[in-house]
C-alpha cells in the first residue's frame, strides 16, 4: 500500500508537463493576460524587442538577437525573425526540454512572432519529435495592408506545417462580431478568447474520472492532436450543458468546419446539480450523427464555483475556407 506522500509524488509525476511560449509582441501580450487571469501554466516569453520583453510578466524571458540586433526588434521582417530565432535556438529550447506539451502563441503579420514562432515549432519537432506542439495564432485585420497580409500568409503556412495542431483566430471575424464596440474593447475580447483557449488546454490535465463516462487522458489527446493540422477550440457557457455546447460551436473565429474532423475532445465543467446525464449523453451523439466525427473523448470536471455549465470543444483535422483563402492569397 502506498503512503499519502508516495501517492502525492506519483500524482505529481503523472501530471502533464505543459508550457506556454509567447513569441513577439502579440504572443508576449497573451503571456501577460494568462498571468493576469491566473491560468496555472509555466510561461516563456521570447522577443527581439528588449523594452517590450521587460514589461512582460513571464516565468522566463528570452531576448533573442541581442548581439547582432541589440534588442531592437525584427523590423517587421519575418525572415529576419526566423534568422534571429535560428541563431539563438539553443537558448530558446533549454527551458522546453522537460516539457511534454508546448503551446506556442504568436500574432501573424509582423517580424518576430511571424518569423520566430513557426521556426521554434519546427526546431522542437526536429529535436524532440515525441513532444506535442500546439500553435495558437492570430491573423491581422486585412485593413492593415498587403505587407502584413503577405507576412501572415507566410507565417501561417509555416506554423501549419511545423506544429502538430494549429488554432487560428482572425481579427476580421472579431471585428464583425464586435459590432460597434470600441477597438480597445474588441481587442480585450480577443485577449479573453486566447486566455480561454489556453486555460481549456491546461484544464485537460485536471479532469476527474467519473464512473460510466469515457474519460480523457493525455494518451487520448496525443492521438488526436499529433500531426493533425488545423484545429478548432471553442469555449461555451450557458444555462444548460446543451446551451453551453452550442455556444462553444459558435465561438468560431476561423470559420472552422468540424464536419468529418479527425476527432474531438469535449469536457464539461459545472456543479453536480447543473450536469444532467441525459443532456450530456446527447453531446457526443450529436458530434457523431450531425458532424460525422467517429473518435470522441469526453469527461466531466466538477466545479462548484461555476454558476452555469462551461464546455470546451476541441476538434482536430478540421477545414476552414477562411484559412484556405489566406493561404492561397485570395482574401
Amino acid at each position: 500500500m502506498m503512503s499519502r506522500s508516495e501517492l502525492a509524488r506519483a500524482s505529481e509525476l503523472s501530471a502533464l508537463k505543459m508550457v506556454l511560449v509567447g513569441v513577439g509582441g502579440c504572443g508576449n501580450n497573451t503571456v501577460n493576460n494568462v498571468k493576469r487571469y491566473g491560468v496555472r501554466v509555466p510561461t516563456v516569453a521570447v522577443n527581439t524587442d528588449a523594452p517590450t520583453l521587460q514589461r512582460i510578466s513571464a516565468d522566463i524571458k528570452i531576448l533573442i538577437g541581442e548581439g547582432a540586433h541589440k534588442g531592437r526588434g525584427a523590423a517587421g521582417s519575418p525572415e529576419l525573425g526566423r534568422q534571429i530565432a535560428e541563431q539563438d535556438m539553443d537558448k530558446i529550447l533549454t527551458p522546453l526540454r522537460d516539457k511534454e506539451l508546448i503551446m506556442i502563441t504568436a500574432g501573424m503579420g509582423g517580424g518576430t512572432g511571424t518569423g520566430a514562432g513557426p521556426t521554434i515549432a519546427e526546431a522542437i519537432k526536429e529535436k524532440f519529435p515525441d513532444k506535442i506542439v500546439i500553435g495558437i495564432v492570430t491573423l491581422p485585420f486585412t485593413s492593415e495592408g498587403p505587407t502584413r497580409i503577405r507576412n501572415a500568409q507566410w507565417g501561417l503556412s509555416r506554423m501549419l506545417d511545423s506544429a502538430d495542431m494549429t488554432v487560428v483566430n482572425a481579427n476580421d471575424l472579431l471585428k464583425e462580431r464586435a459590432g460597434n464596440l470600441p477597438v480597445s474593447q474588441a481587442f480585450r475580447e480577443m485577449d479573453k478568447l486566447l486566455v480561454d483557449i489556453i486555460d481549456s488546454i491546461v484544464g485537460l490535465q485536471d479532469i476527474v474520472p467519473q464512473p460510466g463516462l469515457v474519460n480523457i487522458d493525455y494518451s487520448n489527446m496525443e492521438v488526436l492532436v499529433r500531426g493533425s493540422g488545423l484545429g478548432f477550440i471553442g469555449i461555451g457557457r450557458g444555462r444548460s450543458a446543451m446551451e453551453a455546447f452550442r455556444n462553444a460551436l459558435a465561438a468560431n473565429y476561423s470559420q472552422a468546419d468540424i464536419k468529418n474532423a479527425k476527432g474531438a475532445i469535449v469536457y464539461v465543467e459545472g456543479n453536480q446539480s447543473q450536469l444532467v446525464m441525459r443532456e450530456l449523453d446527447r453531446i457526443p451523439q450529436m458530434l457523431s450523427s450531425d458532424y460525422n466525427i467517429m473518435s470522441i473523448f469526453w469527461g466531466i470536471k466538477p466545479n462548484w464555483k461555476l454558476y452555469e455549465p462551461k464546455i470546451m470543444l476541441l476538434a482536430t483535422g478540421v477545414r476552414s475556407e477562411l484559412v484556405d483563402r489566406w493561404l492561397q492569397g485570395g482574401i
